[in-house]
């Protein structure tokens, strides 16, 4: 699967020995990174709060709206700023796995559902085992209030803060630049994909989301390194957090039972479909190359 069996290879150690300087620089720019949501968001909230309160801009009508409307406008910000960073970040690397557009669009499909499912085996542990626990009970019922107040008002707004420029500015930050970022300091896939996954659940910053999360996370970093594409994770990213966000019409116990079955049928075919994926090389191998690309 990778060059390495192990995390840091002597190679690595060795490589990180002799240029302490550049990686120091590259430990910084992922500080930076993975803090810059909070701040930018805390700037743009800020200056949209700012804006409100002396001009009105946000109609009534948006008002029931206004959590999934701001995270939506914040988010939407921090894609054009992500981007133009990726410039100075992302290194054109080998050509990656290529899926094809159906068998894209499958192995998408497939794992957006998989991971659902394992979200969902894991709120069933949580749920049996553990919500008896103080902490773990509180987490819970904030975890449902964070979620409650996104999806409060118009779907529309809900629908494009969870279901489409959510994953869209999460995967830009944590696959595109942070795991590129991190692939620099070490020159090891398996530190990258493993750091920028747990980084990625610490990052949601609620225990019961943070765990299923960071195993999400480290898959998605899998998924990248291997196809260098950061459509695929963002398309896996959109599908699972729709299957979560549906409309009021089709939000039954119906629908979701039907959901919940399909989500956990689809976690076995997910192993065995990352198994066959992980075996597949890619095309070719130049680490190297200095130019630079989105990683698209």
């Amino acid at each position: 699967m990778f060059s390495s069996a192990t995390f840091l290879t002597e190679k690595t150690r060795s490589y990180m020995k002799r240029n302490y300087r550049n990686i120091v620089f590259w430990c910084v720019v992922v500080a930076l990174l993975y803090l810059s949501y909070e701040w930018l968001s805390d700037v743009i909230f800020r200056g949209f709060n700012y804006l409100d309160v002396k001009y009105m801009i946000v109609p009534d009508v948006l008002l029931p709206s206004i959590n999934a409307f701001v995270d939506t406008l914040i988010s939407v910000v921090l894609i054009v700023i992500y981007l133009i960073l990726a410039v100075f970040i992302v290194k054109k690397h080998e050509k990656g796995i290529k899926l094809g557009f159906v068998k894209g669009f499958i192995f998408c499909i497939v794992m957006g559902f998989a991971f659902y499912g394992i979200a969902g085996l894991w709120f069933e542990i949580v749920d049996r085992f553990l919500v008896s626990i103080p902490f773990i009970a509180k987490n819970v019922e904030y975890f449902s209030g964070v979620y409650d107040d996104l999806e409060s008002g118009a779907y529309i707004w809900s629908l494009l803060s969870i279901s489409i420029i959510g994953p869209i500015v999460e995967e830009i930050l944590f696959r595109l630049l942070i795991f590129n970022s991190l692939e620099r300091i070490t020159k090891s896939p398996w530190f990258a994909i493993i750091v920028s996954g747990v980084l990625f659940g610490i990052w949601h910053m609620i225990f019961v989301q943070s765990v299923y999360t960071a195993i999400m996370g480290c898959i998605m970093g899998l998924i990248y390194y291997k196809t260098r594409n950061i459509f695929y994770t963002i398309f896996i990213h959109m599908v699972n957090n729709t299957i979560g966000n549906l409309p009021s019409a089709l939000d039954t116990d119906l629908v979701n039972t039907a959901i919940n079955h399909i989500s956990y049928a689809m976690v076995i075919p997910a192993i065995i479909l990352l198994v066959i994926f992980c075996l597949k090389k890619p095309e070719s191998r130049d680490t190297e190359t200095e130019t630079y690309t989105y990683g698209l």
